[in-house]
């Protein structure tokens, strides 16, 4: 009162104090012993290298509470609710270290593994529990729209109260129900695209997007939706795959067991699923809507050939292969409400796996691998916050390559390995279309 504040605002200051109680519901570290096998290029076991695993699991939370004080002095406590670091199974994370070279020399454990494995546990159960306590009513920003425009909105919130690049705001209408009920109505969501400094210059705004919903005017509330910032894609696709015919490939072995491939026409394309991820950089590069990807593809192509094993006399027929590809890059997305334009570029590798088995018993396994880049265009639409679905079409470019590494399993289990055995020319450039499902993850694992 000597500072001037009047009775209501030293009411909201005493009543704005909250604190937690850490707890763990669970922790194991666990020890293994192990080994990990070397082989030479005939598939024999050369050296066995121990190894030693440390594994930690963990179960980790908050209780938060708050602190009220009403008008007379009068102190309680309230609870608000429980932050958990982990859903369903405890958070594991592991490391391995290696007790010997490979020339049979000890190397000594200095506890390194021992302890990345167990912060590694709790920073994901740290991530977690961020998440959960955002979600939570007490500590969700709430804000309210200062202008309105058909593409936008401002609103009265920016880097002091923690605002961020991509953050998903629903914008909500107090209405009264048939029952006089005083409820909120979700009438849409919108995304942040320019956060306000509002730590320099009380006055200044932040600038939301308008995904869905319409006719937004001054005074509507606005509620945080917090998210994770990391998304799931899985989808279907084609993707380019060309092998070329050749009446008979070199042998891909110097010694037996030996054997060659017949190629009688080109295969063009593949057909499979795929699965990916993306995490958002926009506060990171300060832009809107920019995302790092890593994903993968498997699927299928048909081979129109034969493998010729023991100098031609078992001809085999190598019909439905394996082909896909891992890709790492960058994505930028540019909305129109909730219509997504979509650009990513990749680093890709490419790979194609042909195994067949004999009369003899005898596996044989042929597997081409490539570098290359891709390029990506596409559209992604908004279902829900955490939802939406899109379709794109590739380009991929990539060298021609007739490099493969061969392996024959006998009926003994027994491995005979070239890594650089000349067969058919392969290219993976090309056009590819996709479709997928795109999934906002609730937390880590």
């Amino acid at each position: 009162q000597a500072a001037g504040l009047s009775a209501s605002q030293l009411e909201a200051i005493l009543n704005s104090g909250f604190f937690y109680i850490p707890y763990a519901d669970s922790y194991r570290r666990s020890i293994e012993r192990g080994f990990r096998e070397v082989k030479n290029d005939k598939g024999k076991v050369i050296r066995r290298i121990p190894l030693t695993e440390y594994a930690h699991s963990l179960q980790l939370g908050l209780l938060w509470y708050k602190l009220n004080v009403d008008r007379n002095n009068k102190a309680s406590v309230v609870f608000v609710g429980v932050a958990q670091g982990w859903k369903g199974e405890p958070i594991v994370r592991s490391e391995t270290h290696e007790d010997e070279t490979s020339e049979g020399n000890k190397i000594d454990d200095d506890g390194t593994e021992d302890y990345n494995a167990f912060k590694a546990a709790v920073d994901v159960s740290c991530f977690n529990i961020q998440l959960e306590t955002k979600k939570m009513e007490a500590f969700r920003l709430i804000g309210e729209i200062s202008e309105a425009t058909f593409f936008g909105v401002t609103l009265n919130l920016g880097n002091k109260e923690g605002v961020g690049l991509d953050d998903t705001y629903w914008v909500e209408e107090f209405e009264e129900s048939a029952t006089g009920e005083i409820v909120k109505n979700k009438r849409g969501f919108v995304k942040i695209r320019e956060v306000g400094d509002n730590k320099r210059d009380e006055t200044a705004t932040s600038y939301a997007q308008t995904i869905t919903g319409s006719d937004y005017s001054q005074g509507l509330s606005l509620t945080e939706l917090p998210l994770l910032g990391i998304n799931g894609l899985v989808g279907f696709g084609t993707f380019p795959v060309t092998i070329s015919p050749v009446a008979k490939t070199k042998d891909f072995m110097k010694e037996a067991p030996n054997f060659y491939a017949k190629i009688n026409s080109e295969s063009n394309s593949a057909y499979g699923a795929t699965l990916s991820f993306q995490t958002d950089l926009a506060n990171t590069a300060k832009i809107s809507e920019f995302w790092a990807h890593v994903g993968g593809a498997i699927g299928v192509t048909s081979i129109d050939g034969k493998i010729f094993a023991y100098s031609g006399s078992d001809s085999i027929d190598i019909g439905a292969s394996l082909t896909g590809y891992l890709n790492l890059g960058l994505v930028k997305k540019f909305y129109f409400r909730r219509f997504g334009l979509i650009f990513q570029a990749d680093a890709k590798y490419a790979m194609t796996y042909i195994s067949v088995s004999g009369r003899d018993n005898a596996t044989y396994e042929l597997t081409n691998g490539s570098l290359g880049l891709d390029g990506r265009a596409g559209l992604e639409i908004y279902l829900t916050p955490a939802l939406s679905f899109g379709g794109c079409a590739e380009y991929n470019v990539f060298g021609v390559s007739n490099s493969w590494s061969a392996v024959v399993t006998d009926k003994d289990n027994k491995e005979t390995k070239s890594g650089d055995a000349a067969g058919p020319d392969v290219n993976y450039s090309g056009l590819g279309v996709y479709a997928w499902i795109n999934y906002s993850l609730p937390s880590l694992k």
